[in-house]
């Protein structure tokens, strides 16, 4: 039974009519006023009061029944019953508040713990699905690299055998020089050494004739040799060498596979950058709605002691007038004075705390590895069969996981590379080991 302000009223006057009669009744005089109307009264306005207060009105409108009953101030009679009725409608309402107060304080927790559990953890990336939905898989980049390998070889043995022809160590011997087959040619030796043998002589000694003519043939047999030499070295060399074009086709085709790699690439990246997004959405989600519960229990748990002693103020008052109503009323009270409430008495009115249980939904981290393109692992796993010398020192899809602005998931390293091969090899040598031992033992 709920009173509204035009029923509160309406109970009021009836009450004071009551009280008007009944006394006229019984002496004859002028009707005043009930101190069981007044109670009443006072209980009425408990309805508008904050909890605390509530929980004071309470435990003030015990004491003054307490009192009222033994003094004897107001014998009973229609009012007090009246009066006891009423107060005892709006206890039973004030109770229903409690419950429907503690019930939207779990509900309000619940609900909150319902917004953490709906965050949900990415699931883990297909590889296989995802590896079959890119527009260029590796195979592609690995088929392009092979056919630009052999454009490349046709370049550089051009320019190297360019190089070779041009200037050969052997065509640089001192005494062919000049030679155009040498890029830095030294000093040829001067036959003017012996000059000073003869010099001042009014002719040449015939020993020193012979001498020289010896000499001289010796340096025609090692010019002979070193030319020969020269030649020999410049085996199978052209008069000119057409890198150009070759080093345009390899260029071409080396652009070609770059285009190819970066779109390959770009998978990994945008792969990265989704699954990082999902993961901060997710993490920020669980985070706020986390916070967000543990301040609602925090909040919930403050107002729940008020909540239990209103009950237990409640529960007083209803003994009180279950007293008054008693055929030992002085008896009743006594016993209702002298009862110790206790949590037993108001185990309904006890939250759970979702956060606090160990089955609570705990805060997921990323054990996806993402593969990094430009990192020595993703080039080591994807390129491991091309050239070094065909691979790009730098594309724009270089490092564009470590250039995002999250790092909820790891990317892979080489070292978990090596720990694969390790693991691979170990394995193998175990197999190896056991096929030995078997064929020892038979």
């Amino acid at each position: 039974m709920k009173f509204g302000c035009v029923g509160i009223v309406s109970i009021l006057f009836s009450f004071q009519g009551a009280a008007a009669v009944s006394s006229q009744r019984a002496t004859g005089a002028k009707s005043s006023s009930s101190p069981w109307l007044s109670l009443l009264t006072n209980s009425w306005a408990l309805s508008g009061e904050s909890q605390p207060d509530q929980t004071k009105g309470l435990d003030s409108l015990a004491h003054d029944i307490v009192q009222l009953a033994k003094t004897g101030a107001a014998a009973p009679d229609a009012t007090m019953t009246s009066a006891i009725d009423s107060i005892r409608s709006i206890v039973t309402d004030m109770k229903a508040a409690v419950n429907d107060s503690h019930s939207a304080a779990q509900a309000a927790i619940d609900q909150k713990a319902n917004l953490v559990t709906a965050c949900k953890a990415p699931a883990a990336t297909d590889m296989t699905n995802f590896q079959l939905a890119m527009p260029v898989n590796a195979e592609a980049v690995l088929t392009c690299r092979e056919s630009e390998k052999p454009l490349y070889d046709s370049y550089t043995l051009c320019e190297s055998e360019k190089a070779r022809c041009s200037n050969t160590n052997e065509c640089c011997a001192a005494l062919v020089q000049p030679n155009k087959y040498c890029l830095n040619p030294g000093i040829a030796p001067s036959p003017l050494q012996y000059e000073s043998t003869c010099e001042g002589a009014s002719m040449c000694k015939e020993a020193d004739m012979t001498s020289k003519l010896a000499f001289f043939k010796g340096k025609l047999q090692e010019l002979d040799a070193a030319e020969a030499a020269c030649e020999t070295s410049r085996a199978g060399c052209q008069e000119s060498y057409d890198c150009a074009t070759k080093e345009a086709a390899w260029k071409t085709q080396k652009l070609a596979c770059h285009d190819k790699q970066t779109e390959f690439e770009q998978s990994y990246c945008n792969l990265a950058t989704s699954v990082e997004a999902q993961w901060d959405s997710y993490l920020r989600c669980y985070d706020v709605n986390k916070t967000g519960l543990v301040s609602e229990e925090q909040k919930q748990a403050a107002a729940l002691p008020g909540r239990q002693q209103e009950w237990r103020a409640l529960l007083r008052i209803d003994c009180l007038l279950s007293a008054l109503a008693s055929s030992d009323v002085n008896a009743e009270l006594e016993t209702c004075i002298k009862a110790n409430y206790t949590a037993d008495d108001w185990k309904h009115l006890s939250l759970s705390y979702p956060s606090k249980l160990d089955t609570f939904v705990a805060r997921q981290s990323c054990s996806e590895e993402l593969l990094a393109p430009g990192t020595t692992y993703f080039k080591e796993h994807m390129y491991s069969k091309v050239d070094k010398a065909l691979m790009p020192e730098q594309l724009t899809t270089y490092f564009c996981v470590s250039g995002l602005s999250t790092s909820h998931c790891s990317a892979k390293t080489s070292a978990m590379l090596l720990l694969t091969k390790a693991v691979k090899r170990h394995h193998g040598h175990r197999h190896l080991t056991f096929r030995r031992l078997a064929h020892k033992h038979h």
